[in-house]
């Protein structure tokens, strides 16, 4: 069934005119049935046929956000915009990567801008004193349980101003959140919550003097406090470690973090598996399509193996 549906897109491609509407449509079947290499071939070229079209870089910017290239991505919003696109909708999409890059002047000065009055005054206090990673050598190792808990790959020990927390590694979340009841949250530099004026976002927006996985140390890093489940008193995002290529050992207990956020992977190394990680997700591309790496399936696949996010070329290897 999943061939054929291939091969009516691959027909579609092949006799649709190819105006943008069509190309966006027809990459966007592509890239939901797995077929990686042409959905991204369909979204290059018609940023190459029509080089002024802002939807053209828009759609193909979002697609190299999810697959593990947000500096490419962040570069073509920014080319959309210069070439029409509306700059609320641009800002929207640009806000979130302009803070986990540590783009702060950019997101300070974001046209339309989506920040929260707190936000804002966080981006620019943020500008003037730039996150700094700090470590001793180029692979470090950190403490690590695995978890089959849905929505959770498991839990790292980090270190917020000093104090440690075990903080859960959940497929939704992106950044860090502290839990207000922890007492790292009383050392946090804080700024203003939304107000009923503003959009709700999700707690307070604040910055840590310093995060601490293991030797490796962030200074000025941005984090939100916010109220969460029972039990939980921290939440990292992939998008996080993700910058370190992390390798997770469930039975050695420990992750492995390369500062270089790169690594050699071979064939043989193990099983790789495309990934998309989305506003609310992280998708894992397997023979019955996109499934979210929260679900039991997954969390169990990953709590029983080595396994490395190689956040770069947007997949996750899995050692057999």
């Amino acid at each position: 069934m999943k061939q054929r549906m291939l091969s009516a897109i691959l027909t579609l491609l092949a006799s649709v005119p190819t105006t943008m509407f069509a190309q966006s449509r027809i990459a966007d079947s592509l890239l939901e049935h797995g077929a990686l290499m042409r959905a991204e071939s369909v979204l290059y070229s018609a940023v190459r046929v029509h080089p002024h079209d802002p939807a053209a870089r828009r759609d193909l910017g979002a697609y190299l956000v999810q697959r593990g290239a947000p500096r490419v991505g962040m570069t073509l919003f920014e080319e959309a915009e210069r070439f029409g696109a509306d700059p609320r909708s641009v800002s929207r999409l640009l806000a979130p990567i302009y803070l986990s890059l540590g783009e702060y002047h950019s997101l300070a000065t974001l046209p339309s801008s989506p920040l929260t009055r707190g936000e804002l005054e966080r981006a620019r206090w943020l500008e003037a004193h730039a996150t700094t990673i700090m470590a001793p050598d180029s692979m470090l190792t950190v403490a690590f349980h695995a978890s089959a808990d849905p929505g959770y790959l498991g839990h790292v020990t980090i270190r917020v101003n000093g104090r440690p927390i075990e903080a859960v590694i959940s497929v939704r979340a992106r950044g860090i959140a502290v839990a207000g009841s922890n007492r790292a949250a009383q050392s946090l530099r804080k700024f203003a919550a939304a107000s009923p004026k503003e959009k709700v976002t999700n707690g307070i927006p604040a910055v840590a003097d310093s995060i601490g996985m293991g030797r490796l140390s962030i200074l000025n890093y941005p984090v939100t406090i916010e109220r969460l489940g029972e039990g939980v008193q921290g939440v990292i995002g992939l998008d996080v470690l993700g910058r370190f290529a992390p390798t997770f050992d469930p039975h050695a207990s420990r992750a492995t973090l390369r500062t270089s956020g790169r690594v050699d992977l071979k064939a043989a190394d193990g099983d790789a598996l495309p990934t998309r990680l989305t506003d609310g997700d992280f998708l894992v591309l397997r023979a019955g399509g996109w499934t979210s790496a929260g679900l039991p399936e997954i969390t169990k696949l990953l709590s029983e193996h080595r396994w490395t996010l190689d956040a770069r070329r947007g997949q996750i290897v899995v050692e057999r």
